[in-house]
């Protein structure tokens, strides 16, 4: 097997940095355009972009023990969030995560999931017709009223939802502006940025508190993650408060982050694609599909980075084989994986059909939450969430949206500059919208 090959973006680490940082989603196109496996060259220093699913499969799964999150992931979330089951090193997740993992299954939220439609009905009909909204912010405040609910058994109002999100909004951009920067693995952060942030932290912090608070008082009986959170015990000790607050923030946030980015790019769809739209309207049983299509072309989570836990170990991808040393970062690029033509026919149509038929490979090739030990735990909740938003949102009426749409690869795959539109009349099939 030959070396994979490699794009040069600058000579100096920081050029190349603030280049790569201005536009991720160039260069990382371009990379992955050379090969399954090919390097970006930042100065002297080589990430590696991997877009072959069936190596990611390999790495995620099969050789876990191999690989981990880089320190320049996790940290800037530690220092936005608190230490949390997304930041925690992989010996920490292993003693916590089984003792969490039966309140994300299935029977244990199907009780908090019953109730969903009566929640997102609500919110749902709170959106005007024909009036421009903060589309963002309402897909936002919809995720957030709904994983408060399955999560930690507390009912938003609309008004609080609103403005916590609007908080975490602040929160996650500065978390997403850190990640491109040279800086990213420092554990301390100072400067006029960071101050505000951390107000807005404050606010959100505040509300993790009360409902910790709220479950303590209760005994953490309930069914519910913040009861398991609450009963937790790690070498016999329960959890402190700041490690409660810290995991209810990173449940909290970094789901419902990836679920609103998701919600919010179906609402793209389904201003570009008004028949389809129109179609899940009348047939809501092709949630399904309209979600797998959306993931597919738009994923929120764009890509995951590793980096060995040790020497020696190697990745292989087509033609080519490596070598990775510590503490080299391989980048999973799910999202040009997603849109391989020769997986894909015609990758860039939105095709929700084409999940009827697809075949093994293309299956495979879907990924969206991650594999493995550390694949997401709440993907069923998210799931759920989106499965059963989309139909209601279809009822509500079609979708405008008059701005030029960008993809923004920072935490999450957002809309550049926030998400602004309307919901208008349908045009086709039923609406419960008076």
């Amino acid at each position: 097997m030959g070396t994979p090959p490699t794009l040069r973006i600058e000579g100096s680490l920081r050029r190349a940095l603030a280049a790569f940082d201005a536009d991720r989603l160039r260069w990382l196109d371009a990379a992955a355009a050379l090969g399954p496996l090919t390097g970006l060259r930042l100065g002297p220093a080589t990430v590696w972009v991997l877009s072959d699913p069936e190596a990611a499969r390999t790495m995620l799964v099969t050789e876990a023990d191999a690989w981990t999150r880089p320190p320049a992931m996790r940290v800037p979330i530690r220092l936005g969030v608190g230490e949390n089951l997304f930041t925690q090193r992989d010996k920490a997740w292993r003693l916590l995560a089984p003792q969490l993992a039966p309140s994300f299954r299935k029977r244990a939220l199907d009780e908090r999931l019953a109730g969903l439609g009566e929640l997102i009905e609500r919110e749902v009909g709170t959106l005007p017709i024909g009036e421009e909204v903060d589309l963002e912010l309402a897909m936002g405040r919809i995720a957030l009223i709904l994983a408060a609910w399955v999560l930690v058994g507390d009912h938003l109002d609309h008004d609080r939802a609103t403005e916590i999100a609007e908080h975490q909004r602040h929160v996650v951009a500065w978390v997403g502006r850190r990640l491109g920067r040279l800086s990213a693995a420092v554990p301390l952060a100072f400067g006029a940025p960071t101050r505000v942030m951390r107000e807005h932290r404050r606010a959100i912090r505040a509300y993790a508190d009360d409902v910790i608070r709220r479950a303590q008082r209760r005994d953490g009986r309930g069914p519910d993650v913040l009861a398991a959170l609450v009963d937790a015990r790690v070498h016999g000790k329960p959890l402190s408060a700041d490690e409660l607050r810290g995991h209810v923030l990173g449940l909290l946030l970094a789901g419902n982050e990836t679920t609103a980015a998701a919600l919010s790019w179906a609402l793209v769809h389904a201003s570009r694609n008004p028949a389809e739209w129109a179609r899940l309207r009348s047939e809501p049983e092709r949630a399904r599909l309209f979600v797998d299509e959306n993931l597919r072309m738009t994923p929120a989570v764009w890509g995951m980075a590793r980096t060995p836990t040790r020497g020696g170990v190697t990745l292989a991808a087509g033609a080519h084989e490596l070598a990775v040393r510590r503490p080299e970062v391989v980048t999973v690029y799910l999202r040009a994986a997603n849109l391989d033509p020769a997986v894909w026919p015609e990758p860039q149509r939105f095709d929700p059909d084409r999940h009827l038929t697809a075949g093994r490979e293309q299956q495979r090739s879907l990924i969206p939450f991650g594999l493995g030990p550390r694949g997401c735990i709440g993907q069923h909740l998210a799931l759920a969430e989106m499965l059963a938003a989309l139909p209601v949102l279809a009822r509500h009426g079609d979708v405008r949206i008059d701005q030029e749409v960008r993809e923004d690869a920072s935490f999450a795959l957002r809309v550049a500059g926030g998400l602004r539109g309307r919901f208008t009349r349908a045009t086709g099939g039923s609406c419960a919208a008076p």
